[in-house]
């Protein structure tokens, strides 16, 4: 959350509650402090009784309730005590504390479902453990991974989407075992790095958008009647061991012939460098958005 600690406008009220005087601010969408004719954010607290500043943070327009915090106090420059983020449809999204600014102890989060995605343990502003969690569509967990920075032990389960393990990584230190279970039988495979690496474009990033803007024909919606408008098309695929590029679909159907226009120059591009999984060549998907303008 970006915070502002000099300039803020204050309304105090006359009106009393809990024996404690409220205070409202004005935030623009940046959450830095601005005048009440351009807010967007409207925040409303004040003093409680163990001597913390609580403030809420509103939306002007709906009113819905974005977060709520705690201040040592009504400068709001420095965080102390319990903290929450909220959905629009007000389900929680986060949830923890902080210490003398800093984040501490139990932090937690959730998707837009209510199932738990994060759940990490700070000292001094710094996550010791972490546990990451992944869903299918059906609600059954895809992933899940444990990480412990004081005891260097890493571990990280998936599964398949009837909830079955299909495999089990356990790391401590640089050495790990690695599980794989198939119909009943479990392979068994030593690991010795804990090295990954994402599947790019030989050259990297600023040559793969080079290449997108040299080989992409912009004019390709114009050119069959799109309407004005902005489109952004998201491609899928597959980037091998060997850096070959393969399974190239569309995950938006816009239509007017961007799909198959990024479709296109993906197939036919140069190869790319394979992922790496500890240490290993893998096969990876990569997504990939391109946006199309038509005015």
């Amino acid at each position: 959350m970006k915070k502002h600690l000099l300039f803020f406008t204050i309304i105090l009220f006359a009106t009393i509650l809990n024996c404690h005087a409220q205070y409202v601010y004005y935030f623009d969408d940046q959450l830095a402090i601005t005048k009440a004719s351009k807010a967007v954010v409207i925040g409303k607290g004040g003093k409680e009784d163990d001597g913390l500043f609580r403030l809420d943070y509103f939306l002007k327009k709906g009113g819905s309730l974005l977060m709520s915090a705690h201040y040592t106090d009504s400068s709001l420059s420095k965080m102390q005590g319990e903290f929450s983020k909220f959905y629009a449809d007000g389900s929680i999204k986060e949830q923890g504390t902080y210490l003398n600014d800093e984040q501490s102890g139990l932090w937690e989060k959730w998707d837009s479902a209510g199932r738990k995605s994060d759940s990490s343990i700070f000292q001094t502003g710094k996550a010791v453990t972490k546990s990451v969690f992944n869903y299918y569509k059906n609600g059954q967990m895809s992933y899940y991974s444990y990480e412990d920075s004081l005891t260097d032990i890493l571990k990280r389960m998936s599964y398949n989407e009837k909830g079955e393990l299909k495999t089990e990584v356990y790391f401590k230190g640089q050495n790990g075992i690695l599980k794989s279970y198939d119909s009943g039988r479990v392979m068994i495979d030593s690991l010795f790095t804990r090295e990954e690496k994402e599947a790019q474009f030989s050259g990297g990033e600023i040559l793969w958008r080079r290449y997108l803007e040299q080989t992409l024909n912009a004019s390709t919606p114009v050119n069959n009647g799109a309407r004005n408008g902005i489109y952004q098309v998201i491609v899928r695929f597959i980037v091998a061991k060997d850096g070959s590029i393969s399974n190239v679909t569309s995950e938006t159907k816009h239509g007017y012939g961007m799909e198959q226009e990024v479709i296109r120059i993906i197939q036919n591009g140069p190869a790319w460098e394979p992922a790496i999984q500890y240490g290993r060549k893998v096969n990876a998907y990569r997504r990939q958005p391109v946006t199309f303008v038509v005015q």
